[in-house]
């Protein structure tokens, strides 16, 4: 008898495997889609960052959502864990934050989303001072009880300011 593979990496596998065999029908995201992904992933991520919530950012991804990234892989329970804390620590000091998103690649079919680009994350120091970084960005995504939700994010190194430029607003 072969193992079974956990819930997760075969979620990812049926996932990577739709993405990679499409005829291209659907290599840019239907309107009614986009929006929904809008309103169900990135309008909480833009939210949740300007009011330091880890717990509703969380909301926008499965449990056994995984990232990766240059440093390895991670579940992302302990992601938010980490993210929480920095959170925290940046209240502390009277920081604020703000995340923007740009996009390269949207793909989708109803339940099944693909997408890429950029976020900028930008930290505003009490002193009104601000630092903006820039990394490139892969999303899947699952649509499951008529909510869009994060199975893998995948982050990059930090690119230039001009890579973000380049994106369409």
């Amino acid at each position: 008898m072969e193992p079974e593979l956990p819930k997760h990496i075969a979620l990812i596998a049926i996932v990577l495997w739709s993405v990679l065999v499409s005829d291209g029908a659907s290599q840019t995201a239907t309107a009614s889609t986009a929006d929904e992904i809008d309103h169900d992933i990135w309008s909480v991520f833009v939210a949740t960052v300007a009011v330091d919530d880890i717990v509703g950012m969380g909301r926008a991804y499965f449990p056994d959502a995984v990232l990766v990234s240059p440093k390895g892989t991670r579940p992302i329970k302990e992601t938010l864990d980490g993210w929480g804390r920095d959170m925290v620590a940046a209240r502390a000091r009277g920081d604020k934050a703000t995340v923007e998103f740009r996009f390269s690649r949207r793909q989708d079919d109803s339940t099944t989303a693909f997408e890429a680009g950029i976020f900028k994350y930008t930290v505003i120091a009490r002193s009104g001072a601000s630092t903006s970084k820039f990394y490139p960005f892969e999303e899947l995504l699952l649509k499951t009880d008529g909510k869009w939700r994060v199975l893998m994010e995948r982050q990059f190194d930090v690119v230039t300011q001009e890579a973000w430029d380049k994106l369409a607003k």
